[in-house]
């Protein structure tokens, strides 16, 4: 199968300008592509390019010879939004925050959701110690809050976009002994679940963001320290991954895609297929299932956060 990894050296054609009509079809789409923003090409490549080989075999009934996997691989929103109106990516697999971008800035389609090791949908919480004094998110002005790390999406990303979106304003720090402004909210990386919770434990820092998932986890959570916590703040519950597809895709084609999606955890295949991703299955939710994607989208607005 014909491989093709974008990464931030051959992004050049990104910063290329584009026909607004950049999603007509005008011919029989032949071969069919798939990708999201990442650092770490290989081991994306390695986990999308079942995935699309899957769906190329299973769309030759409507022209598709091939599939592709297209990475923005300098992990950019921006690069990745180019990619998807330039209709060089047809498929995208991202978080519900990118998946939202992806729909304002470049009109993509969500229409599935992804179920993952079991589960469908999480949300991200944020959490103190019972006997810090800080009762709610509002609190936490001129305290420090510990996130994993930049590109976490319910350890970082959601949380502080739930933060600015009432009306906090956020420092990074260089580490959690620092001065915090008393006007702001400071905040660090912990690197990890149970970093972030030693860390609040242990009074280095007041607060602490995971996901749902992580909170539920002794390896992350110890239980010792559990009982000592309580949640200040919880974001909407939300799948971990959506599926969407660019804007002007041919609709028969878009179709038979949610088709074959819909099906791949039925035959061994299919199994096959989405196991290197830990996925179970991929759904089609009703009408109000979407709306989380609503309040991501007026987080965003109200906090006026932007993403390169």
């Amino acid at each position: 199968m014909h491989k093709t990894i974008v990464s931030g050296l051959i992004l050049l054609y990104c910063f290329l300008s584009v026909n607004p009509l950049y999603c007509q079809e005008t011919s029989p789409k032949k071969v069919l592509t798939i990708g999201r923003a990442t650092n770490d090409v290989i081991s994306q490549q390695k986990r999308l390019e079942p995935i699309i080989t899957y769906l190329s075999a299973n769309l030759k009934d409507i022209g598709i010879e091939r599939g592709e996997v297209v990475l923005a691989g300098d992990n950019k929103v921006s690069s990745l939004i180019r990619l998807v109106k330039e209709g060089k990516i047809d498929i995208i697999l991202e978080s519900p925050l990118i998946a939202t971008l992806l729909k304002v800035e470049a009109n993509a389609a969500p229409i599935l959701t992804v179920w993952r090791e079991g589960i469908g949908e999480y949300n991200s919480l944020i959490f103190v110690k019972k006997d810090s004094g800080i009762n709610k998110a509002e609190d936490l002005r001129g305290k420090l809050v510990a996130f994993k790390d930049p590109g976490s999406n319910s350890g970082y990303f959601l949380p502080q976009i739930g933060l600015k979106a009432k009306g906090l304003e956020l420092i990074e720090l260089s580490s959690f002994n620092s001065i915090v402004p008393n006007n702001k909210v400071g905040y660090v990386f912990a690197g990890s679940e149970l970093n972030i919770s030693s860390w609040v434990f242990y009074k280095k820092a007041a607060a602490g963001a995971l996901s749902n998932l992580a909170w539920t986890s002794p390896k992350d959570v110890p239980e010792s320290y559990k009982k000592e916590f309580k949640i200040i703040y919880e974001s909407q519950k939300m799948p971990e991954f959506i599926v969407l597809v660019r804007k002007g895709l041919d609709k028969r084609l878009v179709e038979r895609l949610k088709e074959e999606l819909l099906r791949m955890d039925k035959g061994k295949k299919g199994k096959e297929a989405i196991k290197p991703y830990g996925f179970n299955k991929f759904v089609e939710p009703d009408g109000n299932s979407w709306e989380f994607m609503m309040t991501i989208e007026k987080q965003l607005k109200v906090s006026g956060e932007r993403f390169n």
